[in-house]
């Protein structure tokens, strides 16, 4: 459903006193609307308000301070101006348009002394006023959030209503991993997940109602159960890895970013220059254990011949003897005397009498032997082939050292350059910066460390899921056994095969979602920014890494301006709200942030 806001009415709610309203024009050609204020005014609040009215979520408060003893919603000069025994409230009303009339949504909330001057809260009220076969109904209680989610779903409420330091600092900060989720939020892959695990369950529920009739099927099934809680298990602790991974990379990047930006020019440039020389360690590492693979294989191919060269030898000196005398090839084929045997006659025409017959069975069985040698003389050509690679393989061999030393020499001077730069950084007398570098290597340690354990977990997710799927046809074996159970057994086999059809089917929808992103925020990003030669292309990987080309051909994702990566950032949530389906306003507060002298 499409909406647009008509108007906003806050009343006493945080620093705006009693009742105003906010009015705003929908015009097709000029679809904007800009507020102005400075700092203080309430420009973020207004952002607040919509997302409290519409989620009870405040974008810019953490509900764990307010629990704390942080800012009430309620205006703070109303609420001091109570007498004991006396109530005030908080109102936030939005007027929509949607395609089928006008909606009115509103949260409300009391607030008050107690007889002992003691300060309450209740808890909000949420009131719906939506139409319904031409008239309006007035909905409230658990229903007014599902109506709510109808128009525009919570999980997608960050795509609409953002914050614009959060939107400058989202490709900044962001792993690939958060963009996965923000594209999977936005698609509504949650749906697929949702089906999958219902799926799940109800296999479970379809398996406690077979019948075990036999001591094979109740000890597979035992098996089974067992292997899917496991499984779960392990799914739950990458789960826990992933989100660990994910707040330490985030803090990681923000401490780089501090050493990076920090105002002693000597210690910025060598935290470039380490930015720099981890990509080229990493790609030296690359090439080097490519490079070993390689002399490695060859080595495999060759050192047979190598290792038989005397005994290769000795066969071709045996060929060539046999060439040389005329031995080989046979000047007359086996089947041509064999043909004058059969028939009894000579060439010349005359019968064969005496010894002539028998002379010519063993002279046939001579060329036989010989035809059997004919075939060395064609395998001639290969030991010729074999003798030339042995004589080249020192040569080979040493072109691959070479290339091996080469890389390993820039390897080891980049490292050592590496280890003087953390040295030297260390070494200033800045407290700040020292604490930041002993943090940094402390995150990185910590990161490669779980990554380890994120590499292991899912290898035995991978065995896990093998046995299982052993078991399970070991199940089907076992069911058809009893023909109770071959209703069950369709049922299961159907369950199973969904389950397959929806994992494949998340596969290529993420595939296509994120082509469709990657093209979307390219096309918004080379529009949107000022240097249009300056970027090539945005590319979004299969593990979600996102890569700004420079025209150069360099990866520029890390050494964009703030406005760029507003821009950036700008692009990417525009593209991820066409995908969304969703069609309702956006709104951006501060959407120029530090780019922009007047805020709004």
């Amino acid at each position: 459903m499409r909406f647009t806001i008509s108007s906003i009415t806050l009343t006493n709610y945080r620093q705006f006193q009693g009742t105003q309203t906010l009015n705003f024009s929908f015009n097709k050609k000029k679809n904007v609307a800009v507020i102005l204020g400075k700092n203080g005014a309430g420009k973020s609040n207004i952002l607040n308000a919509l997302t409290w009215c519409f989620y009870g979520i405040e974008v810019h408060k953490d509900p764990k301070a307010q629990e704390s003893g942080g800012m009430p919603i309620i205006n703070v000069t109303e609420l001091a101006a109570l007498k004991p025994n006396q109530s005030t409230y908080a109102e936030v009303l939005v007027n929509i348009e949607t395609d089928i009339g006008p909606w009115t949504i509103k949260r409300y909330i009391e607030g008050g002394k107690t007889a002992f001057g003691k300060m309450y809260l209740d808890p909000p009220k949420l009131t719906v006023i939506h139409p319904v076969g031409g008239q309006d109904k007035i909905v409230e209680g658990d229903e007014t959030q599902k109506l709510i989610n109808n128009l525009l779903p919570e999980a997608l409420r960050n795509f609409f209503f953002i914050d614009g330091e959060q939107l400058r600092e989202f490709f900044k900060f962001s792993s690939p991993q958060e963009v996965a989720e923000a594209i999977d939020n936005v698609s509504q892959l949650d749906l697929i997940m949702k089906a999958t695990d219902n799926l799940l369950k109800y296999e479970k529920q379809l398996r406690k109602s077979v019948k075990s009739t036999t001591p094979q099927l109740e000890a597979v099934q035992r098996q089974i159960e067992t292997l899917q809680r496991k499984i779960e298990d392990e799914n739950a602790s990458l789960r826990d890895l992933h989100e660990e991974i994910e707040k330490d990379s985030r803090e990681l990047a923000q401490v780089e970013d501090y050493l990076r930006q920090h105002n002693d020019a000597s210690v910025a440039a060598l935290q470039r220059e380490r930015d720099s020389l981890k990509t080229d360690v990493q790609t030296l590492k690359t090439h080097l254990q490519d490079e070993e693979t390689n002399r490695n294989g060859y080595l495999v191919d060759i050192t047979p011949f190598i290792l038989l060269k005397d005994e290769i030898r000795t066969t071709y000196q045996l060929i060539q003897y046999k060439v040389d005398k005329g031995e080989l090839p046979p000047k007359i084929k086996e089947t041509f005397v064999r043909e004058l045997i059969e028939r009894g006659r000579c060439i010349c025409g005359n019968e064969l009498i005496g010894n002539a017959k028998s002379e010519l069975e063993a002279y046939s069985k001579k060329l036989v032997l010989s035809e059997l040698s004919e075939v060395s003389i064609s395998g001639k050509t290969t030991i010729e082939d074999i003798f030339s690679d042995i004589e080249n393989f020192p040569n080979r061999i040493d072109k691959f050292n070479e290339k091996i030393d080469l890389f390993k020499d820039q390897f080891d001077r980049k490292m050592l350059r590496l280890e003087h730069i953390s040295e030297e950084i260390k070494g200033h007398n800045i407290d700040e910066i020292r604490r930041y570098e002993e943090r940094q290597n402390q995150l990185t340690s910590i990161i490669n460390r779980n990554k380890q354990q994120q590499l292991m977990r899912k290898a035995g997710i991978g065995t896990l899921n093998s046995t299982l799927e052993e078991k399970m046809e070991q199940e089907k074996i076992e069911l058809s056994k009893d023909k109770k159970n071959a209703h069950l057994r369709i049922k299961l086999q159907l369950v199973q095969d969904a389950r397959t059809t929806l994992a494949n089917t998340e596969y290529v929808v993420k595939a296509k979602i994120r082509n469709q992103v990657e093209k979307s925020t390219k096309e918004n990003f080379l529009t949107l920014i000022r240097k249009k030669t300056a970027f090539t292309d945005v590319l979004i990987d299969e593990e979600f890494n996102v890569k700004i080309i420079h025209s150069h051909g360099y990866n520029a994702i890390n050494d964009l301006s703030a406005g760029e990566y507003m821009i950036l950032g700008l692009s990417f949530m525009s593209a991820l709200m066409t995908i969304s389906g969703f069609h309702a306003p956006v709104i951006i507060d501060t959407p120029l942030g530090k780019i922009d002298d007047e805020h709004r």
